[in-house]
């Protein structure tokens, strides 16, 4: 009997044992797997920090080369961030040239690695700047020479202030009544109404001054802007686009006809002109050092500016507007010249480029 008590015991401790064992082990592999997957958790959690970390890197960095996609090309920084850092460099995008690249952020937070990319690419805006006050330039002559003046046929001379820098001779039947004439050397007239101040032996005037190159210098701009740059003279149109047009050739080909201010970097012959100008420009500049000759039916209506060449004038021929020429200025036809608008002409609008960087591709 007692045997048997014995065996019966023994079999309930191996159970009881059994049982323990089975809830250890259970117990075990809950544990186990909970560790799993608050560690899968963990680096799931940092995963997703590290590519936030890394976004807001590539975030920073792309306002930085915004408004100066220059600073594209050699972009490269690393910081700390939150509960990791980030590192972000600038790479180029191949056949992308300048106005494309790329920029490449990884983010790192424990465990967690992650990398993001952006494709840039720089779309400049154009802006027309106005020049608001500097919108005149000042001309501080009517007309003005660099060398002698000689207007000696029947001209009409309607302006207030004359320069020149050689001998004044308006002798014959040439009417003058300007308030002022004045010259580096010598004065002849024979025909002026009273109040006219005659101003001999003064100082010479610097004609082609560097604010004036300035200028022209603006126009030219201007006309490349607006696809008004031509080499051949045949192909500038009579209305050119943003009312400038600038020739790098001669004049050889050219109607001589149009509205608007006409450039030319060339040789220029002179013919039969018939100009207007638009906005207040200038309605002819020569710059290179020509002899300019204006024929009968010659109408200009607008500054004239051949600050290195010398004009003669043959025949009827009327400008509108100051006149500005580098050497001599000589005519025995009947020319007639007005001041026009006033001492100067209007400059043409400023335009200016800004960068307009545009994400075309996230990574």
């Amino acid at each position: 009997m007692s045997g048997q008590l014995t065996g019966q015991k023994g079999s309930a401790i191996l159970a009881v044992l059994g049982i323990i064992s089975v809830v250890v082990i259970v117990c075990g592999m809950l544990g186990y797997t909970a560790t799993q997957q608050m560690r899968s958790a963990q680096i799931t959690r940092e995963m997703l920090k590290a590519r936030l970390i890394a976004e807001s890197g590539l975030n920073k960095a792309y306002h930085a080369v915004k408004n100066d996609f220059s600073k594209s090309k050699s972009y490269a920084e690393q910081a700390a961030f939150g509960d990791g850092s980030y590192a972000v460099k600038s790479s180029p995008i191949a056949g992308g040239g300048a106005s494309r690249a790329q920029l490449v952020a990884s983010g790192e937070c424990g465990l967690g690695h992650a990398v993001v990319a952006a494709d840039l690419e720089n779309r400049p805006k154009t802006k027309i700047l106005e020049y608001g006050g500097e919108n005149f330039f000042q001309l501080w002559y009517d007309l003005i020479s660099g060398g002698n003046m000689d207007l000696t046929g029947n001209c009409g001379i309607y302006v207030n202030l004359i320069f020149a820098n050689g001998t004044v001779d308006m002798g014959g039947s040439t009417y003058v009544t300007a308030l002022i004439i004045a010259s580096a050397k010598t004065i002849e007239t024979q025909k002026l109404p009273a109040g006219v101040t005659l101003l001999p032996n003064q100082p010479p005037q610097e004609v082609y001054t560097a604010a004036l190159k300035g200028a022209i210098d603006a126009f030219k701009t201007y006309a490349a802007q607006n696809g008004a740059v031509y080499a051949n003279a045949a192909d500038i149109p009579a209305s050119p686009p943003g009312g400038v047009a600038y020739c790098t050739g001669s004049d050889t080909g050219w109607s001589g006809n149009g509205t608007g201010c006409f450039i030319f970097e060339g040789t220029f012959t002179g013919k039969h002109l018939n100009v207007t100008s638009v906005d207040g420009y200038p309605s002819l500049i020569v710059l290179s050092p020509s002899d300019i000759k204006l024929n009968a039916g010659t109408y200009l209506y607008g500054a004239v500016l051949l600050p290195n060449s010398s004009l003669k004038f043959n025949g009827h021929a009327e400008i509108d507007g100051p006149l500005l020429v580098g050497q001599s200025v000589s005519g025995l036809g009947t020319a007639d010249l007005y001041a026009g608008a006033g001492q100067g002409f209007s400059l043409p609008p400023k335009q200016a480029a800004t960068d307009n960087v545009v994400v075309t591709a996230w990574h």
